[in-house]
């Protein structure tokens, strides 16, 4: 199995209460997978997402990568882990306001390093391939809600990931841009191979994934 989560536990202190959010939570994903999960609020769908990203860590349980078990005492571990395999989008964007467009998706292939000439090759596909070429010296402020998650997706994926974690990501957004947002992610699983683990209270988003799953009471259940 390509990522498998066995009997993941995670519980947090409400002053002397400890409220056990993650009860036991079992998951496998196949390369190349679309999976949903939903849930009410405060069900504990983005801590899920954060301990499957190694953002953050299950008091029990363990989660494989191709076979592999995941370090988490091993920063070194998590951190390359999370840089080579891993993507994220979140919901409020976390762009960088002082970068125009074109700057901030480079951002992650600057900070690895990458030359100048494959900087620009990288970038000027992801800028064609997400319809953003006339939008690339802009700045932040000066974009719509869809384009900058469209330039959040952009950035996420820079670096080949395997695996693309979203949480919410049309939940700000109107039903018009959530809808290309949409998709979008299906655009990407297919050209470029990439696996999807989406938090959403957005039906239509979950229904279209290979697999969709309701988070309750600390239990993950697959829909039929």
């Amino acid at each position: 199995m390509w990522l498998k989560l066995r009997n993941i536990k995670k519980s947090y202190l409400n002053g002397n209460r400890r409220i056990q959010v993650l009860r036991g939570i079992d998951l496998e994903v196949n390369k190349g997978e679309k999976i949903a999960i939903v849930g009410p609020s405060g069900s504990g769908k983005t801590t899920l997402l954060n301990i499957i990203g190694t953002l953050d860590r299950p008091d029990e349980g363990e989660i494989f990568f191709e076979g592999r078990p995941i370090e988490w005492q091993n920063d070194a571990f998590l951190s390359h882990f999370r840089g080579k395999k891993l993507g994220f989008v979140f919901q409020f964007y976390h762009l960088m306001p002082e970068l125009n467009v074109k700057e901030n998706i480079l951002l992650p292939g600057l900070m690895a390093g990458w030359e100048r000439s494959k900087l620009e090759e990288r970038v000027q596909d992801l800028l064609s391939r997400l319809s953003l070429e006339d939008k690339k010296d802009s700045r932040i402020y000066a974009l719509s809600g869809g384009e900058r998650q469209k330039v959040a997706i952009a950035r996420a994926v820079f670096l080949y990931p395997e695996l693309l974690l979203a949480d919410e990501p049309t939940g700000n957004l109107d039903p018009e841009s959530a809808k290309e947002v949409i998709e979008l992610f299906l655009e990407l699983n297919k050209t470029l191979h990439l696996s999807l683990i989406i938090v959403s209270h957005n039906m239509e988003i979950a229904k279209r994934m290979d697999k969709l799953y309701l988070l309750k009471e600390g239990f993950l259940v697959e829909y039929s």
